[in-house]
């Protein structure tokens, strides 16, 4: 019998232990600043890292659009969500249409780091909440227009590939 009332004290005092812990995490909490930011009146800073919304890209120097219509963005997207139609070109290939899901896209940087022109990029920015999830399947024109709103991230296919690629060897 005094063996059960030991083991009923020490539960209590794990108990009470646990419950003092936990009202003094909400202490600190509660006297703390808030830290929501007031979004359309504050604009967030994202990190210099940061990655976020797909984008198409034009070519700077001749202004055309850099998208070549591969396809390899669709092959490798894990949710299937971008469709590009090819159109062939008198000097180049180029995508008749190319659709992009953004509501299920899962941000898995795959399909620009497969991209042979750099076509595809990801913005420093998710500036693009809606209530309408058909706001979300953008097409070409939208992509293009999200790609000169915001500013790219430092992250293309291009400096991408060249990152994962093997250190080169320091000569002497």
């Amino acid at each position: 019998m005094a063996r059960n009332g030991a083991s009923f004290l020490a539960e209590v005092g794990h108990l009470t232990a646990a419950v003092g812990k936990t009202m003094g995490v909400t202490l600190r909490n509660f006297l703390r600043r808030p830290v929501t930011i007031h979004y359309p009146d504050v604009k967030r800073e994202y990190p210099e890292r940061f990655r976020g919304l797909l984008a198409l890209t034009y070519d700077t120097e001749t202004g055309e659009e850099n998208c070549i219509g591969c396809r390899l963005c669709e092959y490798i997207c894990p949710p299937q969500v971008i469709g590009v139609e090819m159109l062939k070109g008198e000097k180049r290939n180029y995508a008749k249409t190319f659709t992009l899901e953004l509501y299920a896209c899962e941000y898995c940087e795959l399909c620009v780091q497969v991209c042979p022109t750099d076509a595809i990029v990801m913005m420093r920015s998710v500036d693009l909440a809606t209530a309408d999830r058909r706001e979300l399947l953008l097409d070409k024109d939208r992509l293009h227009e999200l790609g000169l709103r915001y500013e790219p991230s430092w992250a293309t296919g291009t400096k991408l590939r060249g990152m994962q690629a093997p250190p080169k060897v320091a000569r002497e």
